[in-house]
């Protein structure tokens, strides 16, 4: 007998079970699939030794994520690379626009929008660690930091689409917000796709955008070496 049952071995389903562990319970994890991970997978898909992410490839939320950034997983043997750039987003005529790990430096990639995007993003990277407590941790908690979190409210929970028209004045800046939102998986004009687009220019500003050594499938294998 256990005292939970965890149905599926995702990351959802990984980080549950190790809560449960964590506070002295009994945990069993059923997975239906041959090998455990859901969406961080990795496969040969091509030529022998040729591995690829068959959903995630990048994984900011290894280094953001209160409950993940307090496992040991590197010293379970995961380790992660930092591209040079988290981001570049393709616009028109052969342009880009870049995100970089510095705010000032993406700025100035940005033209006339530089300061704007400064004014917008600044405030929030600065107070990152208690953003990250409240967007991330656990729900149905009043923020500890309620003005920064209301700081945050007044600009996320706008639709992108409207967010960047106020904010901004040309594409870059306008692409390189929208862009991000659209990981949302709703129309960029739905309330709250600002915030999606933030909290992921925030967690590239604020600890990367890495990339799992050896495929995503490493990020749910982790184990000690030598098991």
């Amino acid at each position: 007998m256990h005292d939970a049952i965890v149905v599926g071995a995702g990351p959802n389903g990984l980080a549950a079970a190790i809560a449960l562990a964590q506070a002295g319970r009994s945990v069993r994890v059923i997975e239906g699939e041959t090998a455990i991970g859901g969406g961080t997978r990795t496969e040969e898909l091509t030529l022998p030794g040729h591995l690829h992410d068959v959903c995630s490839a990048v994984h900011p939320l290894l280094l953001g994520s209160p409950f993940l950034a307090s496992l040991p997983l590197a010293e379970h043997g995961l380790s992660v690379i930092h591209p040079d750039l988290p981001l570049a987003h393709p616009l028109d005529g052969g342009r880009a626009v870049a995100l970089h790990r510095s705010v000032a430096e993406t700025a100035a990639g940005l033209g006339a929008d530089g300061r704007a995007y400064e004014r917008l993003l600044g405030p929030l990277v600065r107070d990152w660690e208690e953003l990250a407590a409240f967007l991330l941790g656990p729900p149905l908690r009043p923020p500890r930091h309620p003005l920064i979190a209301a700081r945050f409210g007044a600009v996320g929970l706008r639709s992108v689409s409207g967010l960047t028209r106020r904010r901004f004045e040309a594409d870059p800046a306008r692409a390189l917000l929208s862009g991000n939102a659209a990981h949302s998986m709703r129309p960029l004009t739905a309330p709250g796709t600002g915030a999606f687009g933030l909290l992921l220019i925030m967690l590239a500003h604020a600890v990367g955008w890495p990339v799992a050594a050896g495929g995503s499938r490493a990020a749910a294998r982790s184990r000690p070496a030598g098991r």
